[in-house]
């Protein structure tokens, strides 16, 4: 996701983009839920406050909160990159935003997914049956 992200904005590297990549999706794990943007939000400020890149903790938190939006981010051109990347990164490249398929192919290659996409469908699944009147709370609008 985070190859993806700074592709699409043209950079080498973005700690921003970096810090929020390793927390978007990490309350999955954590709290093994599927109503994970709150807590991999908070997992992300604690860790800033109690590191060297204690800033922007606001910021990196909206790439968080925002990052499954359906409609594009406007005002803020790293956040709608982070949430590009992670629909391109979420269907193996199939959305690719003008990425070329040889970068999508290679970090496919640097990175791969194992089982990860057939899991992650599974426990939302899981989640969307157990929970029909709010299937999928980590989508917005």
């Amino acid at each position: 996701m985070y190859t993806y992200a700074t592709t699409l904005l043209l950079m080498r590297e973005n700690k921003k983009l970096a810090i929020a990549a390793a927390f978007h999706d990490l309350d999955i794990w954590v709290s093994d839920g599927m109503d994970y943007l709150p807590g991999s939000e908070q997992l992300a400020r604690d860790y800033l406050k109690s590191s060297d890149f204690d800033y922007l903790p606001d910021e990196i938190a909206f790439f968080i909160k925002s990052h499954h939006k359906l409609r594009p981010i406007k005002g803020n051109i790293e956040a709608e990159a982070f949430r590009k990347a992670d629909l391109i990164d979420l269907t193996s490249g199939f959305i690719r935003y003008n990425i070329p398929e040889s970068i999508i192919s290679e970090t496919e290659r640097a990175f791969p997914r194992q089982n990860f996409t057939g899991m992650i469908s599974s426990k939302a699944l899981k989640h969307a049956i157990r929970h029909p009147l709010r299937p999928f709370p980590m989508i917005k609008w």
